[in-house]
């Protein structure tokens, strides 16, 4: 999705708009029947609600804090290790609320978290400037970095919540994971690789579990290089596979033809594949330069047919020369992944083909296709690296499955430009007019920078985007 928006609406007017979340807020609120309101102020009275109940978690984590506390000074002297004392807490609370006792220990972490150990985090959710669920992606990420200090003497998550709380509000909490990520690792590179390579140690699998209707789920896990070249590899050799099934009438779906591409990759076929007739098989086609014969048939989910070359996956890591150079310790960025740490990105560029964006203004950098309706190869790559997803509020298509779109549309006058295109995931570029979204551009404000609209929705609410350069840094540290 767009890296990040903020609502940018005129107010309404209505009382609940000016108010702080607290009881003054949940009378408002109250008094009035959402209903009843005009489209607009619906979402304006939804956007009051989130932040109260913002309020109440806060509120109630206060009090989850107070009963643990209380446990603890009920149960002083008591014999114990802290794993029985934590389960006497978990009794306490999973009785007056009646859930289990794990759910009470997740929810007393949660509250201490924001309660106490990062204060800050509590302070913005109750005065409704973070939800809950952006404030849980902080404090879940930067706990890692809980007893490190820096040359200063000051607790290093610590300093990761100031960093991330001045961008945190604009964020959707997918995006906000990957900046908390890259907040954590530029602080700390090195136990960022400590803790990678630990973890391909101690978690590397894979494993199945059953799920309902008959389907199983089999799930690899390992370092995520690996895992982002073998999804790109089965996606590739399953849309091959697609486009030759469906010449045949085969209408498996993407996901299918994936599952088939895994297997096939084994010697294998789904066992499951229903023929379309007695005749044919949907997974079956034959092999014009062998007649038609049965040792002429090809299985499309096994076999692989030796006149097509295997399909080109391409890994995309994005690390800044600085880090390189070995001037900061600033993370890369794998598409379809996030964030890595920079001893693992300065490995993956010293066996990697290069290509070079330079993103400070060196001159020659506008690309315009003039009049052209659709951009060349050249430019159409251009805005897949300077935008990485889809800029509509809410999507989160990456860039390389969406359209090179005019904003303005071509129609209206948008030229076919770097500086009036923008990737748009085709749900929300070719549907744009039917979903009643429009956009309302601004130029921007560097000749090769990426379009800056403001997308107004079918009610009328107005949102501005941000969206991330190649690589954004919220903290370089120099190395001295």
């Amino acid at each position: 999705m767009a890296d990040g928006w903020r609502d940018a609406s005129t107010p309404t007017g209505r009382a609940w708009e000016g108010l702080q979340p607290g009881p003054e807020l949940s009378r408002a609120l109250a008094d009035v029947d959402p209903a009843s309101l005009d489209p607009g102020e619906r979402v304006s009275y939804l956007a009051a609600s989130e932040r109260l109940a913002g309020w109440a978690y806060v509120v109630q984590a206060r009090a989850l804090v107070a009963v643990s506390d209380a446990v603890h000074e009920a149960t002083e002297g008591a014999r114990g290790s802290v794993s029985m004392r934590q389960s006497w807490v978990a009794d306490e609370i999973a009785a007056a609320l009646h859930i289990a006792p794990r759910t009470a220990t997740v929810r007393v972490n949660a509250a201490s978290a924001v309660v106490r150990d990062w204060p800050l985090l509590g302070a913005r959710v109750a005065s409704g400037q973070l939800t809950f669920a952006q404030a849980r992606e902080i404090y879940e990420g930067v706990g890692v970095l809980s007893g490190t200090l820096n040359d200063a003497g000051e607790d290093l998550s610590e300093v990761a919540v100031r960093t991330l709380v001045r961008v945190a509000g604009d964020l959707p909490p997918a995006r906000l994971r990957e900046r908390v990520a890259r907040v954590v690792a530029s602080l700390d590179p090195g136990a960022a690789a400590r803790r990678r390579k630990d973890a391909e140690r101690d978690r590397t699998d894979v494993s199945v579990w059953a799920e309902a209707d008959g389907i199983a789920c089999l799930a690899a896990r390992g370092p995520s290089i690996d895992a982002v070249a073998v999804h790109s590899l089965i996606d590739a050799r399953a849309r091959d596979m697609r486009a030759t099934g469906r010449a045949i009438g085969d209408e498996r779906t993407l996901g299918q033809w994936r599952h088939a591409a895994l297997l096939a990759a084994f010697g294998l076929a789904p066992v499951t594949s229903v023929p379309l007739s007695p005749e044919a098989s949907p997974a079956v086609v034959v092999d014009p330069a062998r007649g038609d014969d049965p040792t002429s048939r090809v299985d499309l989910a096994r076999d692989v047919d030796p006149a097509l070359e295997p399909p080109r996956v391409e890994v995309r890591v994005t690390v800044p020369l600085s880090t390189l150079l070995g001037l900061t310790d600033s993370p890369g960025e794998l598409d379809g992944f996030g964030p890595i740490d920079p001893e693992l990105a300065r490995a993956l560029a010293a066996d990697a083909d290069w290509v070079r964006w330079v993103t400070d203004p060196v001159g020659d950098y506008l690309i315009d296709s003039g009049s052209r309706r659709f951009p060349g190869a050249r430019l159409a790559r251009f805005l897949r690296e300077r935008e990485t997803r889809c800029k509509h509020p809410s999507c989160g298509v990456r860039s390389r499955h969406c359209d090179a779109d005019h904003l303005p549309a071509y129609a209206e006058g948008g030229r076919t430009a770097a500086a009036t295109m923008s990737p748009t995931c085709p749900r929300h570029n070719r549907g744009r007019d039917a979903s009643r979204w429009r956009v309302e551009e601004d130029s921007p404000t560097h000749p090769s920078g990426p379009p800056d609209p403001t997308w107004v929705s079918p009610l009328g609410r107005r949102y501005w985007t941000s969206l991330p350069n190649a690589l954004l840094h919220d903290h370089i540290p120099l190395r001295t």
